[in-house]
C-alpha cells in the first residue's frame, strides 16, 4: 500500500513540475542549500504572481525534464543536492535581479570568513549585568553598565572582512539579534529560448549597466554628428545645426533673407546705439 502510495506521489509530482515546464518561457534551477527554510517561504509569498516555485526530489525533477523540450537545455547539469525549480516569465535577468532585492539576512556562523566588516553599533544593549557582560567582552566590545543593562559606548568591529567568525562573536552577535550576513536564493541557472544562463552571467549591476548604455550613446551621437552621418537619431540634430550654419553665414554676408532680416535690422540698432552711445549729445 505504501509501495503505491509513493508511486501515486511520484507521478503527481512529475506532472505539476512537467505542467510547469509547459506553462512558463523561463524555467530556472536553484540550491537551496544553507538557504533557511523560512526566507524560502518568505520569498515566495513576496514574488507570488510574478515567479512560481517547487521543490520535488532530484530523480522526479530529472525525469520531468528528460521528458519534456529541456532534455538538452543544460540544466539537467545542475540539478545536485536540494534544488528547487523556477518558473516566469520575467526574463533571467530580472528574475535574477529580483531575487538579489529580495535577499534576506542570516546570523553570523562561527567558522565562517566574514564578507566584510561586521560593527555592533553603540548603544543600550537591553541585556542585564551578568554573564552576558563578560561574553560581550570576550568578543572586543568596551561594555559598561548603564543602570539596569549593559551598554556599548562606541561601533565596534567584532570581526574584520577575511577573518574567521569566532564562536564567542558568533554568540554575542546573536544575543545582540544581529544579523549581518546577506543571503540571496543561489539562482544556479536560468534557460530561455534555446539559451542558458549562468549565474556570473546574470548577476549584473542593472544601475552601472544602464549608465554604461547611455554613455555609449552619447558617444555614438557625437561621433554619427561630427562625421554627418545621418540615421534617424541624427538626420534632426544635423538639419539644425545645417539651418544655424546656413543663418550665421547669412547674417555674416548680410544676406536678405526672411528669416535673416530681423537679425539684420538688430544688429543695425545695436550698433547705432553703440555709436549714439560714443557721440556726445549736442545742447539744445
Amino acid at each position: 500500500m505504501a509501495k503505491m502510495h509513493t508511486r501515486a506521489w511520484k507521478e503527481n509530482e512529475l506532472k505539476d513540475v512537467a505542467s510547469l515546464i509547459g506553462k512558463y518561457s523561463v524555467i530556472g534551477v536553484a540550491d537551496l542549500e544553507n538557504f533557511p527554510a523560512d526566507l524560502f517561504q518568505k520569498l515566495r509569498k513576496q514574488l507570488n504572481g510574478k515567479v512560481e516555485f517547487t521543490v520535488s526530489k532530484q530523480r522526479v525533477i530529472k525525469k520531468a525534464f528528460e521528458q519534456s523540450k529541456l532534455k538538452e537545455s543544460g540544466l539537467l547539469d545542475s540539478i545536485k543536492g536540494s534544488c528547487a525549480i523556477i518558473a516566469t516569465n520575467l526574463n533571467p535577468f530580472e528574475l535574477y535581479a529580483i531575487l538579489k532585492k529580495n535577499s534576506g539576512k542570516i546570523g553570523a556562523k562561527p567558522g565562517i570568513i566574514a564578507p566584510f566588516d561586521i560593527i555592533v553599533p553603540a548603544g543600550d544593549t537591553g541585556l542585564p549585568p551578568g554573564p552576558a557582560l563578560s561574553d560581550l567582552k570576550q568578543a572586543g566590545l568596551p561594555v559598561k553598565v548603564q543602570g539596569a543593562t549593559i551598554s556599548i559606548p562606541e561601533d565596534t568591529v567584532v570581526a574584520k572582512k577575511g577573518e574567521i567568525i569566532k564562536p564567542v562573536v558568533a554568540s554575542t552577535l546573536a544575543k545582540l539579534d544581529i544579523k549581518p550576513i546577506k543571503v540571496m536564493l543561489n539562482l544556479v541557472c536560468a534557460y530561455e529560448s534555446g539559451q542558458l544562463y549562468k549565474a556570473e552571467v546574470l548577476d549584473m549591476d542593472i544601475e552601472e549597466q544602464t549608465a554604461k548604455f547611455c554613455t555609449a550613446h552619447r558617444n555614438a551621437l557625437a561621433v554619427a554628428l561630427e562625421i554627418a552621418y545621418c540615421a534617424s537619431a541624427t538626420t534632426p540634430l544635423l538639419l539644425q545645426k545645417a539651418h544655424r550654419n546656413a543663418l550665421a553665414v547669412a547674417l555674416e554676408s548680410s544676406f536678405p533673407e526672411k528669416d535673416v532680416l530681423p537679425l539684420l535690422l538688430q544688429r543695425a540698432e545695436m550698433q547705432a546705439n553703440a555709436i549714439k552711445a560714443k557721440i556726445p549729445e549736442v545742447s539744445a
